[in-house]
């Protein structure tokens, strides 16, 4: 049985309390990602942040810390998909490319996805890449980003494996994933989509029918 004491220690969480927070944090982020965008990480203050969010500089020390825990949260919302953090997604899209028995049809999904992240990814990404060459205390972050994205990489390579058409024999394992890490690179889709003005469409079939021709035996 449930006393009064204990019912009076139980936390209350407010439907509303909580919604509001969550707007805060959104509007934060969005507005840190947007400076850092167009200021550069150096440039931009905590201080900046909270005008364009229009909350206290308090409030954005309380969402993200210092400012590379701001970036850093400006980088974990980007790489969400449908609401999902980045590690679940990444489950969901390795057991779609995993459906493909096909080395080539598993490459040109990969391509369809790969576009997917740069659209999203892409801004986040080149913010990041920007700091870490102007403040060395970032390239460790930076450093890990690639890394993971790497393995990524290798993991495809994997799934190509165990499928035809195989590899090419003058490639190993490790050079695939390097082509592979190259060229899903969201620098690469900023270039071509964002700078080029190549429609995602274009962007996805040259990079899966590239993938196939440098990857795969004839």
């Amino acid at each position: 049985m449930t006393n009064g004491s204990e019912d009076e220690r139980r936390p209350y969480t407010s439907p509303h309390r909580t919604a509001q927070a969550r707007a805060t944090r959104q509007a934060v982020l969005d507005a840190a990602g947007r400076l850092f965008a167009e200021r550069g990480y150096a440039a931009t203050a905590r201080e900046d942040v909270a005008r364009a969010a229009g909350v206290s500089p308090q409030t954005v020390a309380a969402v993200a810390g210092g400012k590379r825990g701001l970036l850093e949260a400006v980088l974990d919302e980007a790489g969400r998909r449908d609401g999902q953090a980045l590690p679940v997604a990444l489950r969901s899209w390795l057991q779609e490319l995993r459906e493909h028995g096909d080395a080539g049809a598993l490459l040109r999904a990969h391509a369809r996805s790969s576009a997917a992240v740069s659209r999203h990814m892409g801004s986040a990404t080149e913010t990041l890449r920007r700091a870490a060459a102007a403040d060395p205390a970032l390239a460790d972050l930076w450093t890990a980003t690639q890394a993971q994205r790497h393995r990524g990489q290798a993991t495809v390579v994997e799934l190509l494996a165990q499928r035809t058409p195989p590899l090419r024999p003058d490639l190993s394992p490790a050079e695939a994933a390097d082509v592979l890490w190259a060229l899903t690179d969201d620098a690469l889709h900023g270039a071509l989509v964002g700078e080029r003005g190549w429609t995602e469409e274009r962007f996805s079939d040259w990079l899966g029918d590239t993938l196939c021709r440098l990857l795969l035996h004839p």
